[in-house]
């Protein structure tokens, strides 16, 4: 099933918490909606199950107004945060609720409600646990079961609020890429809701980036990450160094590095740029902008320098990041002078 939001809006007293969203998501496709806390993206969804109504715009579904119906004829399943399983239930028994609430007409036979169950306990890898109360459960097999449940009803649309932020960084790890596999397997149309923003660069086929009621951005990860269209996504979607633009003598310079062929340099309105720790080159060289090693942080696979460079106060430091394999050749060191290089910048107007 395909959704398209056409100019929705949504206050709460003063508040805008959606603020005239147009988007539109295909048949099958898996997007996320990626923002800070406030920024609409929960009030989207819970307009797309039928949990709120729009003060202004239009909710369609595969093309018909669907702005008012009721939940029930949405076919929309919905996992939240925190489960929100039944704790006096069995997996088995909070898997096959919807299924024996339907009404009569549509319910199925108790055998076919067993053997559907039995399914979809196999999908979600927790075909042993249908005994089991969801306090015998750890995190993340009871967000499985709760998957479970959501999928039993065969809904068109899967909506997912938060759906790993309750558990530990591990666990999240694993069920994103399960997510993406149980995705890519049964085909349905995916929203979920997401402040976590290596999360929807790992799972979506689409990001929306939200800010305060307001799409600052839509593309596929890659593109959104490389090429964002404002200072808040670049902030927004990982760390970033900011650094003002000065003008002299018509040319345009970050510290003493000559950045005069970006013509968005040379803007005369006060500019800064942003920044990424990797497009930071480190050299031992003379060329480049001479800086001291403040810090050397080892993280894994990567390894993060700050760096005070010549001209700058001590407390603003530019982070930069190198691979463990580099650090390892080099071995930077606290106190060491070294010559620092930008591969990649993006301009944009002071106060963006």
């Amino acid at each position: 099933m395909s959704i398209a939001l056409r100019e929705v809006s949504k206050r709460y007293g003063e508040f805008a918490a959606v603020d005239g969203i147009n988007l539109d998501v295909p048949t099958g496709a898996l997007i996320a909606l990626l923002g800070p806390s406030g920024c609409g993206k929960t009030t989207i969804l819970r307009i797309i199950a039928g949990l709120e109504t729009p003060d202004r715009g239009q909710v369609l579904f595969d093309d018909q107004d669907a702005t008012l119906w009721p939940i029930r004829a949405r076919k929309v399943g919905f996992v939240f945060q925190h489960y929100a399983l039944f704790r006096h239930m069995t997996v088995f028994e909070n898997v096959a609720f919807g299924l024996k609430v339907k009404p009569r007409r549509e319910r199925r036979t108790l055998k076919d409600i067993q053997r559907k169950v039995g399914s979809l306990l196999e999908l979600v890898q927790l075909e042993w646990a249908g005994d089991r109360f969801p306090a015998q459960l750890s995190g993340g097999q009871r967000q499985r079961v709760a998957l479970a449940r959501a999928l039993a009803v065969d809904p068109e649309v899967l909506l997912l609020d938060e759906p790993f932020g309750a558990l530990d960084t591990q666990v999240r790890h694993e069920l994103r890429r399960w997510l993406r596999r149980l995705h890519d397997e049964l085909h349905f149309t995916s929203i979920f809701v997401t402040h976590d923003q290596q999360e929807a660069i790992e799972v979506a086929d689409t990001i929306v980036i939200l800010n305060r009621g307001r799409i600052e951005q839509a593309g596929v990860p890659g593109d959104v990450y490389d090429e964002p269209t404002s200072a808040f996504v670049h902030r927004f979607l990982g760390q970033v160094n900011e650094l003002p633009v000065r003008l002299q003598k018509g040319r345009a310079f970050l510290g003493p590095i000559d950045i005069s062929a970006d013509p968005e340099a040379l803007s005369e309105r006060a500019v800064i740029a942003l920044i990424r720790p990797h497009e930071i080159e480190i050299g031992g060289d003379a060329a480049g902008w001479s800086s001291k090693v403040m810090a050397v942080r080892v993280i894994g696979p990567i390894v993060r320098l700050e760096l005070v460079p010549e001209g700058r106060a001590a407390h603003e430091r530019l982070e930069a990041e190198i691979s463990r394999e580099r650090f390892e050749a080099e071995r930077f060191v606290v106190g060491q002078r070294v010559t620092l290089r930008f591969r990649r910048w993006q301009i944009y107007a002071a106060g963006a």
